[in-house]
C-alpha cells in the first residue's frame, strides 16, 4: 500500500471484501488506507459516513482513482 501514499489528498473508489467506498486519501501505510469525506457506494444512493476510515491494507482489492 506504500504506492497510495502519492495518491494522498486524491479522491478513489476503494473496493473492499466487505463494502465499496468513495472518498480522499488521507493517509497510507502498509497496514491501513485512511480515507475521509467518504460515502458508501454499494447503495442504491450513496450515503455518507461520518468521519475518518481506517482500511485494513489486507482487505483492499482494489483501488480506482476518481478523475
Amino acid at each position: 500500500m506504500r504506492e497510495l501514499k502519492t495518491l494522498t489528498g486524491r479522491p478513489v473508489v476503494v473496493c473492499t471484501d466487505g463494502a465499496t467506498l468513495r472518498g480522499v486519501v488521507e493517509s497510507a501505510t502498509r497496514a491501513f488506507v485512511t480515507l475521509v469525506d467518504v460515502e458508501d457506494v454499494d447503495r442504491p444512493i450513496p450515503a455518507p459516513i461520518a468521519g475518518a476510515v481506517l482500511i485494513p491494507a489486507r482487505r483492499v482489492k482494489y483501488v480506482q482513482v476518481v478523475i
